[in-house]
């Protein structure tokens, strides 16, 4: 590797360095330069947790998600890549792989220092998919200076088999003139000019859905009058970025008395600014319908009906406030917005 001297209009050599001859430790630097940068592996990634403690005592390096909404195990090594590495890699992802989406939003919510509601959302705003989509697949990235040739054949066989694993190797680059230390990633399994099709080959459906528990209820409360103001107030004053989305969906649905079709909310929520495109307002009114349909919400459906398949995932629409309840929403979000304007002056 060389670096360029521009104005000499020459090239200076870096010297290939150890990560041990510099002491640089496995956990306290190459962990933490991936988790703040996690595209040095070659893509979008977010990091939901750092050193996972898993029942049998061991840790795992990092947890996060793809864009696709897969979890993907990162399973660290310093210099070497051992001979076992994809032996711990796929114990760590037969554990993930029975994560519920609950598990997933507290463990990410505990990275975080937030609520599992803000965990939720921040996956949801990531992921290009449905959050239904979430740990429906799980990938394994190994990092390492060097992988040993059985460790390569080990990885190879088991994407013959539909595990969906790969290799980037760190190089470090010294350039003793300034002391500056340079890393190159590079992916070596699958190779970058195949892997295009490499993942269109290995890619198939699968055959059934893993049943997920999950927070969904259609069960509605019988409230009075004055309890549910209580409970509509609390809600819209929660502290969250799903709040201010929340607010604006139930203004639409308000405003008049009839039945609101899923495409127009979307539209209207996006007229409010509530996405920077159709698209996100749509994955955000995703967002908001779940939060309907939360156990701890029964209140909200006490006061609206929508359509629904009846079971967890599916899309929600016809959307209506009963008549009797209109407008003591209608007061309600008068009061909330009317509160929050005094806080914002």
């Amino acid at each position: 590797m060389y670096k360029v001297d521009i104005k000499n209009k020459r090239l200076i050599k870096l010297s290939p360095t150890q990560f041990s001859t510099l002491k640089l430790k496995e956990r306290y630097d190459i962990e933490e330069w991936i988790e703040k940068t996690p595209e040095i592996l070659g893509e979008e990634l977010l990091i939901i947790y750092k050193e996972l403690p898993l029942p049998s005592g061991i840790r795992l390096d990092l947890l996060a998600i793809d864009k696709k909404a897969n979890l993907v195990i990162i399973e660290l090594k310093r210099d070497d890549s051992g001979t076992d590495v994809e032996w711990q890699a796929i114990k760590y992802t037969s554990y993930c792989s029975n994560l519920l989406q609950e598990d997933i939003f507290k463990y990410y919510a505990e990275y975080l220092q937030s609520d599992e509601d803000e965990a939720q959302l921040k996956i949801e705003e990531f992921i290009d998919e449905e959050i239904d989509k979430l740990n429906e697949k799980q990938r394994i990235i190994l990092v390492s200076k060097e992988f040993h040739s059985d460790v390569i054949s080990a990885v190879l066989w088991l994407r013959d088999y539909e595990i969906d694993i790969e290799c980037v190797r760190l190089k470090l680059h010294l350039d003793q003139d300034n002391n500056q230390l340079f890393i190159t990633p590079d992916l070596i399994i699958p190779l970058p000019e195949a892997k295009d099709y490499i993942q269109k080959k290995e890619t198939k459906q699968k055959e059934a859905k893993r049943s997920v528990r999950s927070s969904f209820s259609l069960e509605k409360s019988n409230l009075s009058d004055n309890e549910l103001e209580t409970r509509l107030i609390d809600t819209l004053q929660r502290e969250s970025e799903l709040t201010p989305r929340v607010i604006a969906f139930l203004e639409i649905i308000s405003s008049e008395e009839k039945i609101f079709k899923r495409d127009e909310v979307k539209t209207k929520l996006f007229e409010k600014s509530i996405g920077v495109d159709i698209g996100q307002s749509g994955r955000y009114l995703s967002n908001i319908s779940q939060f309907l349909t939360k156990k701890s919400n029964p209140h909200l459906r006490q006061i609206i009906e929508f359509e629904t398949g009846g079971s967890h995932g599916e899309t929600k629409d016809n959307y209506r406030v009963l008549p009797q309840y209109r407008e003591l929403l209608k007061s309600v979000l008068k009061k909330v917005k009317t509160k929050i304007d005094e806080e914002q002056r």
